[in-house]
């Protein structure tokens, strides 16, 4: 008995003591909330702080708090209590019209005047609108053209009637009175409510049911266990001991607590949940188990170009943005909520701010999370250092992914400025990140040299060498170029799967003429003159001034003066070219014409090896995307490339 009695404790005690993996989770949670507590502790006008991450793969669901729930009060602040989102319900109304469609109910091409009620459609035509001119899609990309009448008097009238009870057509009304057609559909982008107000219209004229029950069963909230998200006065709240939060902007003195929120109610905002339903609504829309028509699903990010120029990342219902380098997609609210999913990390991330006054911590608090979670992925790898690269080895590497710097940068400023690191960890990508740069070009020799240290590398590393991908900034494209190039022709077991580069010089001959211009323009002064007068003196020099074109077409990767190809053996292989077209941007801050940039030679050359069979080479064009380290606008920028679309291009 008493043996038996020892063994059965034994037992218990093996059974209770958590596993690595539960103390490094609980670690990792405790800093979560140390680092939410510390920001809210910088911050303590902004009442409460709400956050919830929801990332399964990297085993994460975790919700926290810190502050309070109200003012008055003082009542601590649960991760658990619901709050409005306003306009984050943006998404949930693009997600139903488009689940809308998976069910063959309507086309986001249809034009709107075939599904709103004659009473809507006259309200309009009476004010020059012409709905069959208006497709549903231009309603969830705000390029309708119909003005908003949640203006500035709007707002002030609200302060001054907190309590008054609206309804959605009397806000049309109001959306017909203060103005006229901004103008057609796609001369411009103008955020306004009143597009999601005529959606759910849309929404209940096709189901047949009141817009609130509809998105309700189309975006799955039983099977996916909502119980915490609802419409307030429209539909009853789900038994729950946690109360809706006070909601506060400070600037007018308003709480929540006091506004019939039905200014609010009808699609442009609305919808009250929690933290972690939001970033699982998130999660789950965009791991397409709410809609799973992929080609459907994939119209979220339908971009409509407008004729006033301008480009607003802001697709369907959906806004694009960068944190820590890392691209995400979601949807802010009025109130200071904000959902964001992360591709690179599959992971979501809502962010409550109590006070719409400091909503500005939402950003500081995703950068935190991200950053965290981040850090949480890489430990999955391993760092090297040597002379020749750094190596981030995953611990379950898969494939390889092979970085040249441009100019004079090192592997240590490819880290620095190309956060590509968690994404890899997460795909299970090893990155070796090259310190080979100042070449412009590289000769036979210097290929086959090259080529031998990026072999070493990868055996005595045991990296996957036959999943290998290069790819290189500016002149580190060139590199990228002609050592694929070289790989592939000698059928290296190491030849990549696929190559790209970022902005790069790849015609050398117009690098060279382009300089030369530079150096005649009297405008420029010596400092803007330093790079081109360096390039054309070491061009000559290396090739000779007077045989300089029948020289530089031999190293090359291209030459359009002389259709010189140099690269033929990766006709047949992947090949991707970024860059960032931005000819206002070079002019007002390098007094560069287009046709001397790199991007302008980039399209020439794509152009023609689109034109001559290269199946396999796409152009990836980017606007606005790219930005340095240091926050400062520059096309020239490692950040044009989207990581996550990147690795996805890998993997396929």
């Amino acid at each position: 008995m008493r043996i038996t009695i020892i063994l059965l404790i034994f037992a218990v005690i093996i059974g209770c003591k958590p596993n690595n993996h539960q103390i490094q989770t609980q670690t990792n949670l405790e800093i979560y909330q140390s680092t939410l507590d510390s920001i809210y502790q910088s911050h303590p006008e902004s009442v409460g702080l709400m956050v919830h991450i929801e990332s399964p793969k990297n085993g994460i669901s975790w919700s926290g708090s810190s502050g309070y729930s109200d003012v008055e009060n003082k009542t601590v602040l649960s991760p658990n209590q619901p709050a409005l989102i306003a306009s984050s319900i943006k998404t949930y109304i693009s997600a139903t019209i488009l689940r809308l469609q998976e069910n063959n109910l309507l086309n986001i091409e249809d034009p709107i005047d075939k599904y709103l009620t004659p009473k809507t459609v006259t309200l309009f035509q009476q004010d020059g609108y012409d709905f069959s001119n208006i497709k549903i899609k231009h309603l969830l990309s705000h390029t309708s053209g119909i003005e908003d009448y949640a203006t500035k008097e709007y707002l002030d009238w609200v302060d001054e009637n907190q309590k008054h009870r609206w309804t959605r057509d009397k806000q049309l009304e109001l959306a017909v009175k203060v103005g006229n057609p901004l103008g057609k559909p796609e001369d411009l982008f103008s955020y306004a409510d009143a597009n999601y107000l005529l959606c759910t219209e849309i929404i209940e004229q096709v189901s047949k049911k009141p817009f609130y029950e509809s998105i309700r069963e189309l975006l799955k909230y039983k099977a996916l266990n909502f119980s915490n998200t609802w419409f307030p006065t429209l539909e009853d709240k789900h038994e729950s001991p946690y109360p809706l939060v006070h909601q506060y902007w400070k600037e007018k003195n308003w709480d929540s607590y006091e506004h019939d929120i039905s200014w609010d109610l009808y699609g442009g905002g609305g919808i009250a949940t929690t933290t972690e339903e939001l970033a699982k609504f998130s999660y789950q829309l965009f791991n397409k188990n709410i809609i799973q028509d992929e080609k459907i699903f994939d119209l979220i990010y339908s971009k409509i170009n407008t004729k006033d120029g301008k480009n607003i990342k802001y697709f369907l219902g959906l806004s694009e943005g960068d944190t820590n380098g890392l691209t995400g997609y979601g949807h802010g609210g009025f109130w200071g909520t904000v959902v964001m999913y992360y591709p690179a990390l599959d992971a979501s991330i809502s962010v409550f701010v109590l006070d719409r006054n400091e909503r500005k911590l939402r950003k500081d608090i995703l950068e935190a999370m991200v950053q965290q979670l981040s850090d949480q992925v890489l430990e999955k790898m391993e760092e090297k250092s040597t002379p020749d690269y750094d190596l981030y080895h995953s611990k379950t590497s898969k494939k390889t992914l092979v970085l040249f710097p441009g100019g004079a940068a090192t592997a240590k400023h490819i880290r620095e400025d190309f956060n590509i690191l968690p994404a890899a960890a997460f795909s299970d990508i090893s990155v070796l990140m090259m310190n080979f740069n100042k070449h412009l070009w590289i000769d036979e020799t210097q290929t086959e040299s090259l080529a031998k240290v990026l072999e070493q590398a990868l055996s005595e590393n045991q990296l996957n060498d036959n999943e290998v991908y290069i790819g290189g900034m500016s002149m580190g494209g060139n590199v990228s170029l002609s050592l694929s190039n070289y790989l592939h022709k000698k059928q290296s077991p190491i030849a990549p799967k696929g190559t790209f580069i970022i902005d790069s010089p790849i015609d050398l001959n117009a690098l060279y003429e382009n300089s030369v211009k530079d150096i005649s323009n009297p405008d420029f002064d010596e400092q803007r003159l330093a790079e081109p007068k360096w390039i054309v003196n070491y061009f000559q020099k290396s090739f000779g001034k007077d045989s300089l074109l029948e020289n530089i077409q031999k190293v090359s990767p291209f030459t359009l003066a002389t259709n010189t190809i140099n690269i033929t053996h990766l006709k047949n292989q992947n090949l991707r070219f970024y860059t960032e077209p931005d000819a206002q941007w070079w002019m007002e801050n390098r007094g560069t014409e287009f046709e001397n940039t790199n991007a302008f030679t980039i399209q020439k050359i794509a152009n023609r090896l689109n034109t001559e069979g290269w199946e396999n080479f796409e152009l990836i064009e980017t606007s606005t995307r790219g930005v340095r380290v240091n926050g400062d606008r520059h096309p020239h920028s490692w950040s044009i490339v989207e990581i996550h679309k990147l690795i996805k291009w890998m993997e396929k």
